[in-house]
């Protein structure tokens, strides 16, 4: 058969497989609201429910944003086993607390959804309302009101004017200030009188402290090594004092040195000098303990020596 013959007969087929290729299955929904009638601040219950051949995906949409007249504590979605007819539920059960008074109308979600063998749809389902009533009568009585309590006052930091206290220690620290500082202006430098020192001669106290070295009788109690510390410091302050050039704290070989340099001096007494600070220091140093006899001795020599070098 020719093409110019198939023609016709194409086209008779394109009209009657395009409403067979445009039909789809029907979809049955439903809302329920319970209960309908509710005071302010009590929770209904809504039920969105779609029938769907088996195989079908349903999309609901998500939870409502709250506001001032409404809140949502519950949002749950659920697929039922089938029922007869092949068809399966899809139901959407959410409870909504309402604050509006009167009736309210609450609008279907939207859906979303395909059937096998299907495009896409989308739809919506039927709106709802139900009505708010009062918790009070318009009529009256008013209804009592009990266990009130007072208004809680602010508390004290509130009430302290702290602007006025702060501009009054700022006043109080600059009054301060400046008094300070016409004081210090009229204050006068008086001349401090410096204590005038009354120092004793060489040999006096030199005496002085070699008889108070005698009296403590340390060699006796076996404290030699205090006693000689003692007896060489006193003789060599001394001699710094009563000849003036030496300096504190040569060692014993150069002060006997200066000494000898220095003339005007016995060799003798010199040479008692040294031996006295050369027991005291082995006492010191070399921890080289000597006899009472011995300590005595030297007592007795340090005592020599002040006499013979005192100052007429």
């Amino acid at each position: 058969m020719s093409s110019g013959r198939l023609a016709p007969w194409l086209f008779l087929l394109a009209l009657v497989a395009a409403p067979i290729a445009e039909a789809r299955v029907p979809v049955r929904v439903s809302t329920e609201v319970r209960p309908d009638t509710v005071l302010v601040g009590q929770s209904i219950t809504l039920r969105w429910r779609a029938f769907l051949p088996k195989g079908s995906l349903l999309n609901f949409p998500t939870r409502p944003a709250d506001d001032s007249t409404a809140h949502w504590s519950h949002w749950e979605t659920a697929t039922v086993r089938g029922e007869k007819g092949g068809l399966q539920e899809h139901r959407l059960t959410a409870r909504l607390q309402s604050f509006a008074l009167g009736p309210v109308a609450v609008p279907g979600p939207a859906m979303r959804f395909r059937v096998p063998g299907e495009d896409v749809r989308e739809g919506r389902f039927p709106m709802t309302t139900f009505v708010v009533g009062r918790t009070v009568p318009t009529n009256g009585p008013e209804p009592p009101l009990r266990n009130m309590k007072a208004l809680v006052g602010p508390p004290w930091w509130a009430l302290v004017p702290w602007l006025w206290i702060v501009l009054g220690l700022v006043v109080l620290a600059l009054t301060v200030w400046l008094i300070r500082r016409w004081q210090a202006s009229r204050r006068r430098v008086r001349p401090s009188v410096a204590a005038v020192e009354v120092v004793e001669a060489p040999e006096i106290e030199a005496r002085k402290r070699l008889v108070a070295l005698v009296a403590r009788q340390l060699p006796e109690l076996g404290r030699t090594l205090e006693h000689g510390t003692e007896l060489a410091d006193i003789l060599r302050r001394y001699v710094e004092r009563r000849f003036e050039t030496p300096r504190p704290g040569y060692t014993t070989g150069e002060l006997v040195r200066h000494l000898d340099v220095r003339g005007g001096v016995s060799p003798a007494d010199v040479a008692t000098l040294k031996g006295i600070l050369e027991a005291c220091d082995l006492t010191k140093f070399a921890r080289r303990p000597y006899d009472v006899t011995c300590a005595h001795e030297a007592e007795q020599a340090a005592s020599r020596l002040i006499d013979t070098w005192g100052a007429p």
